[in-house]
């Protein structure tokens, strides 16, 4: 008789999950117009045949509390309530599910502040910090992962233990291996090629605009090479 051990079978559920949360927000996405496609140039000055925007999701409370839960069970199945002390949201799309996530989790929450105040404690993470509490950082995607590794850095500064980020989507611009190695893992609910094929498989994106898509997707990989 063989046993599958029940790590593995809690591991397999998990990401099983993962791929239902991935479609339903995925659909949400274009329901709220969060997903575009066309002519768009990222906060890079990189050229993009689509744009993800998430913050159209704010004015959903329903796709906010899904995307939000769904950040929050990454929190619990990859990194562990018990090792997380403050939730920290990277500005701007990151500080609303930050908000919810620390609620839902019912763990403090900090977010970071680009420009440094001059006045009062002029410090650039705002909230209860204190030295060594394990922080896990939430944003809403990564390209670069330069604002992530921006907010991390500041944390770290403070004293914080920052290794952790959770976030919804990956554009899958090398931006992962930007922020493993400055000791950041990045914990992603879905990579955007998987969101395109399925779309594309349920006939939501038409074969023209996926296949200039996934060109484009295969070019990022190589320059990031």
């Amino acid at each position: 008789m063989v046993f599958i051990r029940l790590d593995d079978i809690e591991k397999k559920i998990w990401e099983e999950e993962k791929k239902y949360l991935m479609k339903y927000i995925s659909l949400n996405l274009i329901r709220n117009n969060a997903l575009k496609i066309g002519d768009y140039i990222l906060h890079s000055g990189k050229k993009s045949p689509y744009y993800v925007d998430l913050r159209q999701t704010i004015s959903d409370p329903i796709s906010m509390d899904w995307i939000s839960n769904s950040l929050a069970r990454i929190v619990i199945n990859e990194i562990g309530e018990s090792k997380t002390d403050k939730i920290l949201g990277v500005p701007t799309a990151g500080v609303p599910f930050a908000t919810i996530i620390s609620q839902k989790l019912a763990k403090p929450m900090l977010y970071y502040r680009k420009e440094r105040k001059e006045h009062g404690v002029k410090k650039k993470i705002e909230g209860d910090m204190q030295r060594n509490e394990r922080i896990v950082m939430v944003d809403d995607l990564i390209t670069t992962g330069q604002s992530v590794i921006d907010a991390a850095n500041a944390a770290r500064d403070q004293g914080g233990v920052v290794n952790e980020l959770v976030v919804l989507l990956d554009r899958e611009q090398g931006g992962k291996e930007n922020l493993r190695a400055q000791s950041i893992e990045p914990h992603v609910l879905f990579n955007i090629s998987e969101a395109f094929k399925w779309l594309r498989e349920v006939e939501l994106i038409d074969e023209k605009h996926y296949n200039v898509i996934m060109e484009y997707m295969e070019s990022e990989k190589t320059s990031t090479v």
